[in-house]
C-alpha cells in the first residue's frame, strides 16, 4: 500500500512538472516581455514575431548574450537603437544555451495564434459617450439647469404672494443648483476622492520629458503592469539603463541635480547601506478593492484612460476620481460606443470582479 502511494505521488509530481516550452515561456516573460511582444506589435523594442526569418541565428544569439557589445559596435544593432529612441536593452546575462531556448520559444510562438485572425472593425467613437478625462471640458448639466430655473420661478411666485422666508429658501436652492450644474461640480469631491493630488517627489521626474518628448513607452519603466496586478515603481536599475549610457557618451554634459540624485542612489547599491528613493504614492485604492493592471493592459486599455495625459505632466497627479461610479461607468461602455482601441465589449459588472 505504501509503495502504491509513493508511486502515485511520484507520478503526480511528474505530471505537474513544467515542460521545456513552459520553462522557455517563463524565461521570455522574465527577460523580454517588458519590452517586446510576439505578434502584438512594437512596444519599447521591436515585435519579435518571425525574428528568425529577419535575422541570422548567429546574430540573434550574439545580440542576446553580448548586448552591450552589439549596441556599441554592430551597425544593425545601432540602427535598431536609433529607431527605438535610444533606449538600450539590458544585458540579459544569458548563456548561449538559454538564448537558443529563448529563440526556440519565439519561433514557436510566432507560428501560433496570437489573437483574432481578423481585427474587428473599429467602432465609431461617439464623443458624447466616450469615457472622459477630468481635464476635458464638461458643459452644463442640463437637468440641473432646468431644476434651477424651475426653483427660481417658484421663488419668484412665493415672493409675489408674500411668502418671503420660503421664497428666500427656494432662491438659495436655485442658486445652489445653478452653481452645481454650470460647472461648480468640478471643484467639489466626496470624502476620500484624491483627484488632483500631485505631491512633490524626492526627485522631480518629468513624465512630460520621458513619456512625451522622448516617447518612452510606459511599459518600459512600469513593466509590472503587463504581467501582474501592480504596475510597480521602476527600480533605479531601469533608470540607469539609459542614464548610464548618457553618462558614458562622448561629450556628455554634467548631469542635472535631479539626475545626480538617481546616480547617487545607484552607486550605493553594493554598499552596506544602499539608499532607496522614497517616492510618494499617488494612486491608492482602498484595501477592499482589487484592481488588476494586467487584465486592463491585455485588453488594450491605454494608460491614459485611467491616469490621464501623463505624457504632458511635468509632475504626475491623480487625474481621475477612481471612484466606484467612475470605474463602473467605464465597464458599462459597449462596443458600439466605446473608444476604438477597445477590443472587448465591456468590463465585468459583477461585484466579485473587484471586491474579493
Amino acid at each position: 500500500m505504501i509503495k502504491i502511494l509513493l508511486l502515485s505521488a511520484l507520478f503526480s509530481h511528474a505530471a505537474e512538472a513544467p515542460s521545456q516550452f513552459q520553462k522557455d515561456a517563463a524565461l521570455f516573460q522574465a527577460k523580454c516581455a517588458k519590452c517586446h511582444t510576439v505578434g502584438r506589435g512594437d512596444r519599447v523594442g521591436p515585435d519579435l514575431k518571425g525574428l528568425s526569418e529577419r535575422r541570422e541565428k548567429a546574430w540573434i544569439i550574439g545580440f542576446i548574450t553580448k548586448t552591450d557589445q552589439y549596441l556599441n559596435d554592430d551597425p544593425e544593432a545601432k540602427k535598431l537603437l536609433a529607431k527605438f529612441n535610444g533606449v538600450r536593452m539590458e544585458n540579459t546575462g544569458m548563456s548561449e544555451a538559454q538564448a537558443n531556448a529563448l529563440l526556440g520559444y519565439i519561433d514557436a510562438a510566432s507560428k501560433g495564434p496570437v489573437g483574432p485572425e481578423e481585427e474587428p472593425e473599429p467602432a465609431v467613437e461617439d464623443p458624447a459617450s466616450k469615457v472622459r478625462m477630468p481635464e476635458e471640458a464638461r458643459g452644463p448639466w442640463l437637468p440641473g439647469v432646468a431644476a434651477a430655473l424651475l426653483l427660481l420661478a417658484l421663488a419668484a411666485a412665493a415672493w409675489q404672494f408674500g411668502f418671503a422666508v420660503p421664497a428666500a429658501l427656494v432662491l438659495a436652492l436655485a442658486a445652489g443648483a445653478g452653481y452645481w450644474s454650470l460647472g461648480g461640480r468640478r471643484y467639489h469631491r466626496l470624502l476620500g476622492d484624491q483627484q488632483g493630488f500631485a505631491p512633490a517627489q524626492p526627485i522631480a521626474y518629468s513624465h512630460a520629458t520621458h513619456a512625451g518628448k522622448l516617447k518612452i513607452d510606459c511599459l518600459y519603466c512600469h513593466y509590472g503592469a503587463a504581467r501582474s496586478d501592480v504596475a510597480g515603481v521602476p527600480p533605479v536599475s531601469v533608470c540607469m539603463n539609459c542614464h548610464n549610457a548618457v553618462r558614458k557618451s562622448a561629450g556628455a554634459a554634467e548631469p542635472s541635480a535631479e539626475i545626480a540624485k538617481v546616480v547617487a542612489a545607484w552607486e550605493t547599491r553594493l554598499s552596506s547601506a544602499p539608499r532607496a528613493i522614497e517616492w510618494t504614492r499617488i494612486h491608492d485604492l482602498p484595501d477592499f478593492v482589487h484592481f488588476s493592471h494586467r487584465s486592463h493592459v491585455s485588453n488594450d486599455i491605454r494608460c491614459q484612460e485611467c491616469h490621464g495625459p501623463v505624457q504632458d505632466m511635468a509632475r504626475v497627479r491623480q487625474a481621475s476620481s477612481l471612484s466606484m461610479g467612475w470605474c463602473v461607468n467605464c465597464h458599462r461602455q459597449q462596443k458600439a460606443v466605446a473608444p476604438s482601441h477597445w477590443k472587448r465589449t465591456g468590463g465585468p459588472l459583477d461585484c466579485a470582479a473587484c471586491h474579493w
